[in-house]
């Protein structure tokens, strides 16, 4: 990953000046040849810093409202995982960048006119995540820091997942705040989540061909799958598709044909829990939510 001339590393040495001299502001200047890694995801921003490694030339947007690893201070911003910036991009010129796969069929075609080189990571689950972070562990070389990660996660999961003789099953849907809502199935980072932490998703893997891990479903269907519980979380706007749902579900006649409903067992899955569109390190803060507030009578 590193300049294979001494030409090349006295252009990178000059490039880190004037980004430094820029405080971070955007480009750093075109660069001879390229270099370093770049990332759309704040997931993988995070994955890079834990996997130590230092040769990252470009970061999501997002990254200026959080406390940012410090590793990565003054590294040039690249606007967020569905909209990058190409501009900015080009300019950086990195030998990669690492984009969430979820996005690929939207961006593949962008990378290919700009002569940008993506790869794309797997953050449609947690189990996904992990055999990434350990590809990309042997890719970067850095098999221990991939390894120390998985171990974290597998123990984690061993010590604290809810056992029970018959699982509890959960319907998942996703809102929406303009006022409707889709089916989430185990194929997506929430859904499996819900059977990671010990419940059972109604809607399997198998149940999108598209592997979307989403989709439209009546409501009589929904009604014959008989979930224990019904979990919902926001694909934005969190306040309002959230106001949106509780309005639906206390107001619609068929919603009260459900007995998860009847019994009080629907749940609102916060961002502030790390619930959300795509898998990162914060999984286990909403792996707890599941197990001590959503699983706590199983």
């Amino acid at each position: 990953m590193r300049p294979k001339n001494i030409a090349a590393l006295a252009g990178a040495a000059c490039l880190a000046f004037a980004a430094s001299v820029l405080g971070g502001c955007g480009l750093a200047g075109e660069r001879s040849q390229p270099y370093g890694i770049a990332t759309t995801s704040m997931a993988v921003c995070q994955i890079l810093d834990r996997l130590e490694i230092d040769e990252v030339v470009g970061i999501p947007s997002a990254a200026e409202d959080i406390d940012l690893p410090e590793r990565y201070e003054g590294v040039a911003t690249i606007g967020n995982a569905m909209t990058p910036d190409m501009e900015i991009l080009s300019n950086i010129n990195p030998e990669l960048v690492l984009v969430p796969r979820t996005l690929e069929a939207g961006l593949s075609a962008q990378f290919a006119n700009a002569g940008i080189k993506a790869q794309y990571i797997d953050l449609s689950s947690v189990e996904g995540m992990y055999d990434d972070i350990d590809a990309l562990g042997r890719q970067f070389g850095r098999e221990q820091q991939a390894a120390a990660m998985r171990a974290e996660y597998e123990t984690y999961v061993e010590e604290h997942r809810v056992t029970a003789e018959q699982p509890q099953t959960v319907l998942v849907l996703m809102a929406y705040p303009g006022g409707f809502y889709l089916i989430v199935t185990a194929d997506s980072y929430v859904g499996s989540l819900i059977e990671l932490a010990g419940g059972t998703n109604v809607y399997g893997k198998d149940y999108v061909d598209d592997g979307s891990g989403v989709a439209a479903v009546n409501q009589e269907h929904m009604i014959q799958t008989d979930p224990d519980k019904i979990c919902v979380f926001a694909h934005y706007d969190e306040e309002n598709a959230f106001a949106y749902m509780r309005n639906e579900i206390a107001t619609g006649e068929l919603w009260q044909s459900f007995r998860a409903v009847r019994e009080g067992e629907v749940y609102y899955l916060s961002s502030d829990d790390a619930f959300g569109m795509s898998a990162n390190l914060d999984w286990y803060t909403a792996f707890d939510f599941l197990t001590e507030t959503v699983f706590a009578q199983a």
